[in-house]
């Protein structure tokens, strides 16, 4: 299920480049209203908040690995991009050949046991507590109608360099892979603009 605070999280990484705590983000995500609709008690509404968040950094993570070989590492202190994969595999004493094999796309998410645990809790929708997946659906599917305006959704085409005005996903997602490997971190690319790319597909998937 498509989070919204992915663009978020995408868009404070953007203006923390160095790195973020999770109290930012969730203060991110309530000032977009992202948030608006919990109307459960204090503790449980944090505890949705949270889940919410957290579910959203690790499909980014996912996706961070999946499409660029990026690792965005999480904790609740400190959430950062890591540019390149030998400076992540140093800090956790992994060697390269233990898990690279030469088929890109066999390669598998470096994560110890313990962030492999918690990475399957955030993104079971079941964990979400007195919510199910339709409640969830719900809430995520009113912010985008209402965070997603024509200005926002223009400006996102246009860092795409997507002319047209209703693309489909093929062309959308096309173009993020063509300027994601032009401006490709571990590439001499510009880390802000690699992410703006990235923030702009998105918001328009």
């Amino acid at each position: 299920m498509h989070n919204p605070i992915i663009a978020i999280a995408l868009a404070t990484l953007r203006k923390h480049p160095t790195g973020f705590d999770e109290y930012t983000l969730i203060k991110a995500a309530e000032f977009a209203g992202i948030f608006d609709a919990i109307n459960s008690p204090p503790e449980l509404a944090l505890f949705q908040k949270h889940f919410l968040t957290m579910n959203a950094l690790y499909q980014l993570q996912a996706s961070f690995w999946e499409d660029e070989q990026l690792y965005l590492s999480i904790s609740a202190m400190h959430i950062y991009l890591e540019s390149h994969l030998e400076t992540h595999l140093e800090t956790q004493h992994i060697n390269a050949a233990d898990f690279i094999s030469s088929d890109t796309t066999t390669q598998t998410l470096p994560q110890q046991s313990r962030n492999e645990a918690l990475s399957s809790y955030y993104l079971d929708w079941s964990q979400y507590d007195n919510a199910d997946e339709a409640s969830v659906s719900q809430l995520l599917n009113s912010f985008w109608e209402r965070f997603l305006n024509p200005q926002q959704y223009n400006e996102a085409l246009a860092v795409l360099e997507i002319s047209e005005q209703s693309p489909d996903k093929i062309t959308i997602k096309r173009q993020f892979r063509q300027l994601a490997a032009q401006h490709h971190p571990d590439k001499g690319g510009d880390p802000d603009t690699f992410i703006a790319i990235r923030e702009a597909y998105e918001l328009l998937t």
